[in-house]
Order: structure tokens, then sequence, then C-alpha cells
């Protein structure tokens, strides 16, 4: 592609706003921090306007001195602005509803925005180095009209427009046409792509977005957020290694990050869950491991070391071959026939059927020791 993607974390804003997650200040400092490790380009710690607590919370993000920028989030409500500016965070990202349906769930039309959008900009701009705006639900609205916020945007200086599939309705190829007309109109504007995953697609039309020319992505750990979530920055990390070949972030302490995540927020990753899931390094099939005894990556797209975790792992169960029960039996330094093999997999089996699950290589060893006369 010949450039990366500015990635912008909203776990500590859009994350915590899924239903039941709470962060305690000292998680959300952790948090920025193990962020600023892995070298994301700009966290957004919150919205101001929440109150005394969550200004607290910003200002003791801000005074740490990360290397991310640090963006708060805000209404398009002078006051609010106002507020935001005295906490130290050095851009704000203003949300305008775009579509018709949320400005009538406020009772507002278009020219509303038309008309709020200059005074509103001017003030932000007065009082932080950056301002962004966002086209909230723009997924919704006819393209003309983003391309018309977008043009109110260059007239007064923004330097970033979100476009937003507030309710995650995009397809990939819906995405590649949106981006592709908004670029080719626009060539010079920062345009950030905010996807959700109501259909589970907000990391294929994020990744497709950059592919397209969107320059910017916002993303949460874990695809933590509102309903079904966002797009999730692992998942985002590893397409953008895997499409450049390479990546400019620090991926040692990923899976880390996203287990902590996972804790905090009280919801726990699936057990098959991209990229930092339990089993998404983890092979039972004898034609698999068989492979990946000679060469990892010959079943998967990526080494786990790289992330923190594990380089990958092999289960034992209904599936499983000899030449994996062998080469962990002689990692044991356990020598057996190997025309046992084929009663030790049958126990295998049998005890994988009952116990309806796979078998570490620890009970397999276990089971091999209680079982050594057959």
């Amino acid at each position: 592609m010949g450039y990366f993607p500015f990635l912008i974390d909203s776990t500590l804003r859009d994350g915590e706003q899924a239903p039941n997650v709470v962060f305690l200040r000292k998680e959300k400092i952790r948090l920025a921090q193990m962020l600023s490790e892995i070298g994301i380009d700009e966290i957004e710690v919150g919205i101001p306007a929440m109150g005394e607590d969550e200004c607290n919370t910003i200002q003791n993000i801000v005074r740490l001195k990360l290397r991310p920028i640090i963006s708060v989030w805000s209404r398009a409500i002078k006051k609010d602005i106002e507020q935001a500016s005295t906490l130290g965070a050095t851009c704000i990202h203003i949300a305008f509803p775009l579509s018709d349906i949320q400005l009538q769930a406020i009772n507002k039309t278009y020219g509303w925005v038309e008309d709020t959008f200059s005074k509103t900009i001017q003030c932000a701009k007065n009082l932080f180095e950056r301002v962004s705006v966002g086209a909230q639900d723009a997924s919704r609205c006819p393209i003309d009209r983003v391309i018309q916020f977008i043009d109110m945007a260059e007239k007064y200086g923004v330097f970033r427009v979100r476009f937003a599939d507030t309710v995650g309705i995009l397809t990939p190829i819906q995405t590649i046409e949106i981006i592709r007309t908004i670029k080719k109109k626009k060539t010079n504007m920062n345009i950030d792509f905010h996807a959700h995953n109501d259909f589970g697609m907000a990391t294929a039309n994020a990744l497709t977005a950059y592919q397209v020319g969107a320059n910017s992505l916002s993303v949460t750990i874990n695809g933590l957020g509102e309903r079904a979530g966002n797009a999730a920055l692992e998942e985002i990390l590893m397409g953008l290694r895997q499409i450049n070949g390479k990546t400019k972030y620090d991926l040692s302490t990923l899976f880390d990050l996203c287990r902590y995540v996972s804790v905090i927020s009280g919801r726990p990753l699936p057990d098959g869950k991209a990229i930092c899931g339990k089993f998404a390094v983890s092979h039972e099939s004898g034609i698999h491991t068989q492979a990946i005894l000679s060469d990892i990556l010959a079943f998967q797209p990526f080494n786990g070391d790289i992330l923190g975790r594990e380089k990958c792992s092999i289960l034992f169960g209904k599936h499983s071959g000899k030449r994996a029960i062998i080469d962990l039996l002689k990692r044991q330094n356990i020598e057996v026939e190997e025309s046992r093999i084929s009663l030790l997999i049958e126990k295998i089996r049998n005890t994988a059927n009952v116990i309806r699950r796979s078998l570490s290589s620890e009970e397999v060893v276990d089971l091999y020791l209680e079982n050594k006369g057959i």
C-alpha cells in the first residue's frame, strides 16, 4: 500500500459505551499506557461532558505525556467544547448527526448542521491544536450530503472527517464505492473510517476502507463497543501486517492487552476469537498437526509469538493423528512402540467423546502412563 493508516483507539470512549462496561480510573490509565507501548497513533480518551470524574481521568492521562495524540469526544455544543479545552487534550472530535433518521430523533434538520457548523468549529479551533469532525450515521445518508459536509469541513480548516457507519450496515463492496467516491472528490481531506459490527463486518469494512484510500481508522480493543461493537484493534493490526507484509507497531504485548481489556470489561474472549482467542493458534486435526510440526505457517497465517503468546498449540482428540502423539511423547522422553500408537489414539478418542472436548498434552501423557500396558 505504501502507507499505514493513522489508528485511533476509542476503547476508553466508544468501548466503555458497551452495555455493562465500566472502567476504573486506574484501569483507564493502564490501558492508555499499554496502547502507547504498542505505538497507537491517537487515543480517544473520553467525553468531558460526562462530568467531573471523567474530566479528572482525562487530566490524569494527559499528564502521562504519552506518545499518542490524546483526543476527546464532544457534541456540537459550545459549552461542551469549552469545558473539554481545560483538560489538556490537544485534539477534539465533534460529532454531527448527518442522517435524517438521527436528526429527526433530536428534532433537528440538516439545516441545523449547516447553521451550527461554522460557529462550533471556529470555537474549537481557537481552543485546540486539531479539530476532527464526525459525519455520524453517514452510511445512511445520500453521498451528496456527505460530500457537502466534507466541503464545510474543508472551508473551516478541519483536519479530519470521520465517516461513521454508525449502525454497521455497510458491506465491503459498498465501502469501496463510498470511500472511492469521497477520495476522488476530496483528495486532500483526511478521511477516518469508523466501523460498527452489527452484521459482523466491521473489521472487513475498515480494512477495505483503508485499501481504497481512507487515511485513518477508528478501532477498539477486542471490538468492544455499543451493541455488537466496533472494528477490533487486534484484527486491524494483524490485517494491516498481512496486507503490507510488515508493521510499524510493536505487537509483542498485543495478547496481554486483549486479555487485560477482557478482564476489566467483564467480557470474556470467545475461544475462537480471531487473533487473541484461546484457540486462535490451536490445532487438533491430524493433517494440520503433521504439517505444522514441519512449518507452523502451513496452517497458520502468523506465528503466535509475535503477539506475546504461544507460537501454536497442539491439542488431542477425535481428529488426532499419529505423528503429533509420537512427537509429544518423544519430547517428554517417553519411548513408545509405534505399533501401540493406534491403541493410544483409540484411548484419546474415547476419552474426548466422554469429556466432550480436546485433551491437553499433559492429559495425553497421563493417559499413556495410566495405560502403560497398552
